[in-house]
């Protein structure tokens, strides 16, 4: 019967997704309007994804100019976190971890190739140390570049945009957290919780992944309105790729499915709109890896395990307060993520959450600076909290994170400066290692 009723959640879970997927491609179909592609594109909020486009060191002599006018658009950018805990955890210490990124980006309609199609081939080269991992034990990696200290090959990708930018595709080599789960305030935080994507979901699905690992996948968007959007997902959900010893280059489809779907709405940020920008999303996903039941361990027999786990999310961020005119990105911001894993017999982070608030441009002398106050909070599932008490080990209840941060730009937003401050509550979900602060910077450049 337990087998029976997995097989029957699993199903409710499929089915909603490829649902979503087919009604965004009928009402793709059905809406007659032709509004300008652009119009149609979700506006950008306040806060950046990426950095900006100025460039360290300008336009390399002419050969960036030539390239991009030719179609292809090379990205080299430097980021570290470094920070120390000078109180709490298992003991104290600094440390830094790095990340080299070089991305190339290759407009074909330039290139008279397809029109509205591109290709992407991006690396990473990570190195350094985890503070986290290393000395304070907890769970939410202060450092959000981190882990995995090695070259890797990343998103090796082909993206084409269809019926006037209505309709886009993307697949190959692609990670879920690119296109899911995205908010661009998040990006502002160096708590790894919150930066690139609300990490709650990584620790109920081995099949989710994110920079700089991508796996095998595609994806199908479209936008049945100008303010909506609905989109949906398959991956190779094969989690041993993420091995460093792979560097990203074992493409093999071992893994077993991993599906997700999403839909979004956008209050204002249209041509004509005069109130504040507000993006709203909520998704669905499902995992089809094999998962140790909790309530099968440390019993009298071998662990069981059960294939399949599902879970949902919603997450959003809302412009509260504009600085300046109409059309100015300073001003001051909130967002917000819940994601639900139910099924706590699988599930080790069941519940999960972040809260933020943000402001870009206090001062009109710099309006691009961005600063913000988070908090991260997961709780660890019961199922596991009671197998960990027949086994005798510490129990895991709840981690929590507080971030205060201020990112500082300069040399023409091509590099930036990030004091950063966060307390670690129950580090590692125990009460075994004392609360933690911790202080240092985030810093990168764009070349």
């Amino acid at each position: 019967m337990l087998v029976q009723a997995r097989t029957i959640a699993r199903m409710w879970v499929i089915v909603p997704i490829l649902a979503i997927l087919g009604w965004g491609a009928v009402a793709c179909a059905q809406d007659d309007s032709h509004a300008p592609a652009g119009t149609r594109s979700l506006a950008d909020t306040p806060f950046q994804l990426i950095l900006p486009s100025e460039h360290l060191l300008g336009d390399w002599h002419g050969t960036r100019t030539w390239l991009e006018d030719h179609g292809i658009t090379p990205t080299l950018t430097f980021v570290t976190d470094a920070l120390g805990n000078p109180t709490g955890g298992k003991r104290q210490s600094f440390t830094a971890f790095s990340n080299l990124a070089v991305d190339l980006q290759f407009d074909l309609e330039k290139l008279y190739g397809p029109k509205g199609g591109s290709f992407e081939i991006s690396t990473s080269y990570r190195f350094g140390s985890s503070l986290s991992q290393k000395y304070i034990g907890n769970t939410f990696n202060v450092q959000q570049v981190c882990c995995g200290p090695t070259f890797r090959v990343v998103d090796v990708a082909y993206r084409q945009q269809l019926f006037d930018d209505r309709v886009s595709f993307r697949a190959g080599r692609i990670a879920t957290g690119d296109d899911f789960l995205v908010s661009p305030y998040n990006y502002v935080f160096v708590q790894n919780g919150f930066d690139g994507n609300p990490v709650g979901i990584f620790f109920n699905s081995p099949g989710m992944t994110a920079y700089p690992n991508a796996t095998w996948g595609a994806l199908v968007k479209g936008r049945p309105t100008e303010r909506t959007y609905v989109m949906g997902g398959w991956y190779n959900g094969d989690p041993s790729i993420r091995d460093n010893r792979h560097h990203g280059l074992d493409w093999s489809m071992r893994g077993p499915l991993f599906a997700i779907g999403e839909v979004g709405y956008q209050v204002n940020g249209l041509p004509g709109d005069q109130g504040l920008l507000g993006n709203y999303k909520a998704g669905l996903w499902y995992d089809d890896s094999r998962y140790t039941d909790f309530n099968t361990v440390a019993r009298a027999h071998s662990p069981q395990a059960s294939r399949g786990n599902w879970g949902f999310y919603g997450l959003f961020d809302q412009v509260l307060i504009r600085f300046g005119e109409h059309g100015s990105n300073r001003g001051f911001g909130v967002t917000g993520s819940l994601m639900v894993s139910p099924d706590q017999s699988v599930s080790q982070m069941p519940f999960f959450s972040t809260a933020g608030f943000l402001v870009r441009g206090f001062f009109q002398s710099r309006p691009t600076d961005v600063g913000g106050l988070g908090v991260v909070f997961g709780h660890f599932s019961n199922d596991l909290q009671d197998s960990q008490r027949r086994a005798g080990q510490s129990v895991q209840r709840f981690e929590t994170v507080l971030e205060a941060t201020d990112r500082l730009r300069f040399l023409g937003d091509a590099f930036f400066f990030q004091p950063d401050l966060q307390y670690i509550i129950r580090p590692g979900g125990t009460d075994r290692t004392s609360n933690a602060v911790v202080i240092g910077f985030q810093t990168g450049i764009n070349f």
